[in-house]
């Protein structure tokens, strides 16, 4: 006669050995070469690169600024990154910055046809920038022109505030369509 008690560890064992015997091809097709560890696809590779990110200069147009940055070798991964420096400001301290320094990115993605959304958040933004119009068009293009002059895969760049789509940033700009760079918009380069 068997007890309960060897019945239920007879079942563990059971169970244990069917989950081993399903798992057996996938933990094979995991495991690294003999030669070393597996490459990594090139999604997940990541460079070091000039990125150029526009901020808003004295003379109330985007000048360039040159950065070097590490990156995801995808476009779509990559965006995120740039973005973020922008939202850093600009290393010289006499351009202005582009967005209220409480801005944050929430994400960033990159649609087959070429457009890009950029999820933007943070108190100022959610709760009204009271800033001019000039400056919400520089901060607009700031993110516009920075984002397209840095992967030629985009050619509009859509903003959103916290996840939903925005009618403006600071109630003078129209965002109710994806954006394409303006070259009226950038300072000479120097």
């Amino acid at each position: 006669m068997i007890s309960g008690v060897a019945v239920a560890g007879i079942r563990r064992e059971a169970v244990v050995l069917l989950a081993l015997a399903v798992m057996a091809p996938w933990v094979g097709s995991c495991r690294r070469s003999a030669g070393g560890p597996a490459a990594l696809p090139t999604s997940n590779a990541v460079v070091r690169r000039p990125v150029t990110i526009y901020f808003q200069s004295t003379d109330m147009l985007l000048a360039a600024e040159t950065r070097t940055i590490s990156l995801p070798a995808n476009d779509a991964a990559a965006i995120g990154p740039v973005v973020g420096e922008l939202l850093k400001g600009s290393a010289n301290p006499r351009m202005g910055r582009s967005l209220p320094a409480d801005t944050v990115l929430r994400g960033a993605f990159l649609l087959p046809e070429g457009t890009a959304i950029v999820d933007l958040g943070g108190p100022t933004l959610v709760q009204g920038w009271s800033t001019g119009s000039h400056e919400e068009l520089l901060a607009v293009y700031s993110i516009v022109q920075t984002v397209a002059s840095n992967f030629t895969t985009v050619k509009r760049v859509r903003i959103l505030v916290n996840d939903e789509p925005a009618e403006t940033l600071a109630g003078h700009i129209s965002l109710d369509r994806p954006l394409g760079p303006n070259a009226s918009l950038l300072a000479p380069r120097r």
